[in-house]
């Protein structure tokens, strides 16, 4: 079901929104609706790539790599030895 809604976009957004839906012949809800879907789908293969590690650490390593990143939060050299 189809539900009403109010939120505020920039000026710039809502020119971007109308072009495209001009161009592709279709609705602004339509646009809308497809880049939230293809948002969504991108978070989730991000959040995805992320749990490929889940479980390859013992616990050991996982605590030892953890110590290293609250130790040094600012080094970009840690070698996770993956």
């Amino acid at each position: 079901m189809r539900q009403a809604v109010n939120f505020r976009l920039d000026e710039s957004i809502l020119t971007k929104i109308e072009v495209l839906a001009k161009d592709l012949h279709t609705t602004k809800t339509d646009i809308i609706e497809k880049a939230v879907e293809q948002f969504a789908a991108s978070t989730a293969n991000r959040r995805n790539a992320l749990m490929q590690f889940a479980g390859s650490l013992t616990a050991h390593d996982a605590d030892s790599m953890l110590s290293a990143i609250q130790m040094d939060k600012n080094s970009k050299d840690i070698d996770l030895q993956l």
